[in-house]
């Protein structure tokens, strides 16, 4: 069982919160109130494959992630933020280990996130989950968990798959998709993008006609995990 770490000063958000990691028995979540608690964990407190940072709008300004980021180096951090919030601190903006989610969030996303994290902290484990499918990178395969049945995957589909699954909240604009994978620039059409979006998604959807896994955005495209 993973262990998560919730900084969270409201008693009322963070118990909805450990209801909402500890549902299906994944995490197992223990909470501070803030950085100074942080401080007085004991040194076998301190192990942990994630920390969840819950800011509130009062207490923004009081909140200083960069000295949990130096408490915690080595740690995946995700912070939930109030809309319209952002953090100033020039080294969290350039921290790869951190990720910023704007509150309200879906329950499905957040748990996507934490679990797209954990499995990025730790290399060695299982295979990434993708719906109902277990995703093997390397040998460009996707496992139906059910089935066991597996799913070839083209190099570019497979690539595909794992820049949005990388992705924050595992959506991508189409330009991004494009200068990521085939590294086109602005001015070259998406066609060939969307031909293998199309071809994925006969795949991995139970109707190409209407996509649950692999959705269209405004934009680009969206990975939905669960």
């Amino acid at each position: 069982m993973k262990k998560l770490l919730l900084v969270d000063n409201d008693n009322d958000s963070s118990s909805v919160l450990r209801k909402q990691l500890e549902f299906d028995k994944t995490y197992a979540v223990d909470q501070v109130r803030g950085y100074q608690e942080l401080q007085e964990l004991k040194e076998e407190e301190k192990t942990t494959d994630i920390i969840l940072v819950n800011i509130h709008k009062s207490q923004h300004e009081s909140v200083d992630l960069e000295q949990i980021r130096a408490r915690f180096p080595e740690t995946e951090l995700i912070v939930l933020l109030p809309d319209g919030f952002f953090p100033t601190d020039e080294a969290l903006k350039a921290d790869r280990q951190r990720e910023i989610l704007s509150k309200p969030i879906k329950v499905a996303d957040l748990l996507a996130t934490v679990s797209r994290k954990i499995a990025l902290h730790n290399k060695s484990d299982k295979d990434p989950r993708i719906a109902n499918f277990y995703f093997r990178r390397d040998e460009k395969v996707l496992i139906d968990s059910d089935t066991k049945v597996s799913v070839r995957l083209t190099e570019k589909e497979a690539d595909i798959l794992w820049q949005l699954w990388q992705a924050p909240q595992n959506e991508l604009s189409r330009q991004k998709l494009l200068h990521d994978i085939w590294g086109y620039n602005d001015e070259i059409s998406s066609h060939t993008l969307e031909t293998h979006i199309y071809r994925l998604r006969k795949k991995i959807e139970n109707s190409s006609s209407e996509a649950f896994i692999l959705t269209t955005t405004e934009d680009g495209y969206r990975l939905n995990l669960y």
